[in-house]
C-alpha cells in the first residue's frame, strides 16, 4: 500500500467490469454525496499498466464529475495476486459506504462458483455475505445447466478440504456410531449389521431414482447409459446390474416383498 496522493480525476482509470454494483450507481446516492465533497475518504486503486484504476469509489468519483472538480484524494492499494480486481472491489464495497444489494452478492457469488467451484458453499457464503443454502442453490442452478462441474471435494475457510454430503444417486456414508458399535459385537452380528445396513443404503439410494431429472421410464435411464458410456461398458453395465437386482429381488421377496402388489 502507497497511501493517500491527490490526482488529476482524468488520470484514473474505469473498468466497468471491475464495478460489483450489477444496478450501476444509485442517483439519489450520488446527490447526496455532492452536498458534502469534504468529508468523503479517499477513492480505492490500484496500479495497474502505468495508471491508477479504480477499485472502490464510484459513487464519489460519479459526484466529483458532476461537480466539476479536477483533481481527487486516492488511496492506492495493493493489487490481490491473483489478479481479481472485481473480487478487490466486492471486498471494499462490502465494508463500508451503501451496502451492497442481495443481487450483488448472489451476483459475486454465481461468479465465484463459475471461477472456483471447488470453493465451499459456507466459504463462498462467508465471502459474499450470504446464507449458505442461498449458494447452495445457485451451485444447484449451476450444475444443473451443465455451467459448472460437480467436485468430488470441496474447501472450506483455512484450506481445510472435505467432501460435499451425498449427491442423488450415491450410497450414503455409513453411520458413523453405527460403525463404532460393530466392533462391540461378535464377528458373526457384526457381519450381519454390515449386510443389513448396506441393504438400508442401497434402498435410500434406489429411492434417488424418483429424485434424478430426465428418469421417468426404464428406457430413459438405458438411453443416459449409452449416450455417456461407451459400447463395451454399457454391456458390462447390464450384466453387474443384472446379477445385482436378481440378487436383491430375492432379498426383497424373503422380507414380503409381493411382486403382484409392489
Amino acid at each position: 500500500m502507497e497511501g493517500s496522493v491527490r490526482i488529476q480525476i482524468e488520470e484514473l482509470g474505469v473498468d466497468p467490469s471491475v464495478q460489483p454494483r450489477v444496478d450501476g450507481l444509485d442517483a439519489n446516492h450520488v446527490r447526496a454525496l455532492e452536498e458534502t465533497p469534504e468529508t468523503w475518504p479517499p477513492l480505492k486503486v490500484v496500479r495497474q499498466d502505468g495508471q491508477y484504476l479504480l477499485v472502490d469509489g464510484y459513487h464519489r468519483l460519479e459526484a466529483a464529475q458532476n461537480l466539476g472538480l479536477e483533481s481527487i484524494r486516492v488511496e492506492v492499494v495493493d493489487a490481490p495476486s491473483d489478479g481479481d480486481l472485481h473480487a478487490l472491489a466486492f471486498a471494499l464495497n462490502a465494508a463500508h459506504g451503501r451496502p451492497l444489494s442481495l443481487a450483488d452478492r448472489r451476483a459475486f457469488a454465481d461468479r465465484l462458483l463459475r471461477a472456483q467451484p471447488h470453493l465451499a458453499d459456507r466459504e463462498i457464503a462467508r465471502r459474499c455475505g450470504l446464507a449458505a443454502n442461498t449458494v447452495g442453490s445457485i451451485r444447484g442452478r449451476l450444475e444443473e445447466s451443465a455451467q459448472i462441474e460437480q467436485t468430488a471435494e470441496r474447501v472450506g475457510y483455512g484450506g481445510y478440504v472435505y467432501k460435499p454430503r451425498r449427491e442423488a444417486g450415491e450410497l450414503p456414508e455409513p453411520d458413523p456410531v453405527e460403525a463404532l458399535g460393530d466392533y462391540l459385537v461378535k464377528r458373526e452380528r457384526r457381519q450381519q449389521r454390515r449386510i443389513a445396513r448396506y441393504l438400508e443404503q442401497l434402498a435410500v439410494a434406489l429411492d434417488d431414482q424418483h429424485k434424478l431429472k430426465g428418469w421417468e421410464t426404464h428406457e430413459d435411464a438405458a438411453e443416459a447409459c449409452r449416450a455417456t458410456l461407451d459400447d463395451e461398458r454399457v454391456a458390462e453395465l447390464a450384466q453387474e446390474l443384472g446379477s445385482g437386482a436378481h440378487n436383491v429381488l430375492q432379498v426383497a421377496i424373503a422380507l414380503g416383498y409381493d411382486e403382484v402388489e409392489g
